[in-house]
């Protein structure tokens, strides 16, 4: 797909990446007629809609798409269609929320990915079982959590936004979102750009683990608002599945970090590593909700929930997606590129940091520092920073 197909996700990002400084900002400098809850959702449905779904996208539509001039025309014409969607969740949300316009936008934007999953499942060039199996997992769980999306409208009308089924929908379309289809996908990726080599006795036991582990961990937000302590069990053995079979993938992805820091340079490569240490940084905090004890007081603890969101979707599936444009050579490594990276490693870095530092304030019971909400807002400045050098980068190579 032609340059200009990767900028607009990128665009997405920059603006979720402003909602959410003008959320930080409400906590500083408080805005007379702005709603938080309705920055909240917009900044949410942007960066999960706009940016990461698009870029996965596009990326699919590159790698395992059917190379013609009616597939070409296809998805671009569903990419534009997908694009007026996010843009009208953009316009809408900040002003009324959850109502009629947002809501149609937002039911468009699942139209279309019911569109996109259908295609590419019945017509694509896949090449050997593995990237296949994954490719397909992918558009499976995609669908599948949209399950939580449909089942709102009943949960509402039943028993209310504040029941506990209205909660548990929303968990749902979350996990099997991030869980399933976006780290899902981005396995397909993986094999199918620096894996080709990975032998099938190793992918079965690894696939099974990986898909039992998705699954069997849903039980922990399932146990935020059902009481059942079978789910607590059900939650540590999906966590010790999944460490079983990420285990599968430290050779060949230690291999592959080797080789491309070679030609790509090691400035990318912190990419690499940063969505590596990320994912170990994840499965080691579902580890320890594997105490009850433990998982019942990080409910408490807003600041740690939101930086474990932030770690996956920036340290994980952004970093990962972004060191994946590159290897594609669709964002060109140039002085804005390497600025970017370092901007956007030392923005996560330090938010996490303060995200990290408040929560145990919160946790202990003490005060070391008591303008964290200052400090969150100046280093959130650096992400849209980091993003714009990127789009930088596109316009000083004139690729558009």
């Amino acid at each position: 797909m032609k340059p200009i197909y990767y900028i607009i996700p990128l665009i997405n990002f920059f603006v979720a990446a402003l909602f959410g400084l003008l959320l930080r900002s409400m906590f500083v400098y408080p805005l007379e007629g702005v709603t938080f809850l309705y920055i909240l959702h917009t900044h949410s449905h942007i960066a999960l809609l706009g940016w990461l779904y698009l870029l996965v996208y596009v990326l699919f539509v590159q790698k395992f798409a059917v190379d013609s001039i009616k597939e070409t025309k296809f998805y671009t014409r569903l990419f534009w269609v997908t694009q007026l969607s996010v843009m009208g969740m953009a316009l809408t949300f900040p002003f009324m929320g959850y109502a009629a316009p947002s809501i149609a936008f937002s039911t468009l934007h699942i139209i279309c990915s019911y569109v996109f999953v259908i295609h590419l499942w019945k017509h694509n060039n896949v090449i050997g079982t593995q990237q296949g199996i994954l490719l397909k997992t992918s558009l499976f769980f995609m669908a599948f959590s949209t399950l939580g999306v449909w089942c709102l409208g009943p949960a509402v009308g039943m028993m209310g936004k504040a029941s506990a089924f209205y909660q548990i929908c929303i968990q749902f379309f979350l996990h099997f979102q991030f869980d399933g289809w976006f780290l899902t996908a981005f396995l397909a990726l993986l094999f199918a750009t620096v894996f080709k080599g990975y032998s099938l006795a190793k992918f079965t036991p690894f696939y099974y683990a990986w898909i039992t582990s998705v699954l069997l961990t849903y039980a922990l937000p399932l146990s935020w608002y059902i009481e059942f302590p079978i789910l607590h069990y059900l939650n540590a053995l999906g966590v010790l599945l999944q460490f079983y079979a990420v285990g599968y993938l430290i050779k060949p992805v230690y291999s592959v970090f080797k080789q491309e820091s070679n030609h790509i340079g090691k400035s990318v490569c912190l990419l690499a590593i940063l969505a590596l240490f990320c994912f170990i940084m994840r499965i080691g905090t579902q580890l320890l909700t594997m105490s009850e004890t433990i998982t019942i007081q990080l409910q408490t603890l807003r600041s740690w929930i939101i930086g474990f969101i932030h770690l996956n979707m920036l340290g994980v599936l952004t970093a990962f997606g972004l060191w994946l444009m590159i290897i594609e050579q669709k964002l060109i490594v140039n002085t804005w590129t390497k600025s970017g990276i370092g901007i956007l490693i030392l923005g996560f870095v330090l938010t996490e940091g303060i995200l990290l530092l408040q929560g145990l304030q919160g946790f202990i019971s003490v005060n070391w520092i008591s303008n964290t909400p200052m400090l969150l807002f100046w280093t959130s400045v650096l992400l849209p920073m980091s993003i714009l050098c990127f789009l930088l980068s596109y316009f000083k190579n004139k690729r558009l």
